[in-house]
């Protein structure tokens, strides 16, 4: 039982290391976006487009994408 604890706790952590690069991933590219267009780069402006990202995601899958979640709420200051 402590060994089978010890590998969930190993693929948790996995999985937040995932969602957190993609996060990351998700928010330069963002920033490369408006940056590309000429347009302000700011944390609730991306937080926004991320927002409606996911608002794009829970309408196609039918639930909120870890990564982008992480991502808003890091800039929203949560």
């Amino acid at each position: 039982m402590y060994v089978f604890f010890w590998v969930l706790k190993g693929v948790a952590v996995e999985n937040s290391k995932m969602a957190f690069e993609e996060a990351c991933r998700m928010v330069g590219e963002c920033c490369l976006m408006f940056a590309q267009n000429g347009q302000e780069i700011s944390r609730e402006r991306l937080a926004l487009w991320l927002g409606r990202a996911q608002e794009e995601a829970v309408d196609a899958i039918g639930e909120p994408n870890d990564a982008l979640q992480l991502a808003i709420e890091r800039l929203k200051g949560r």
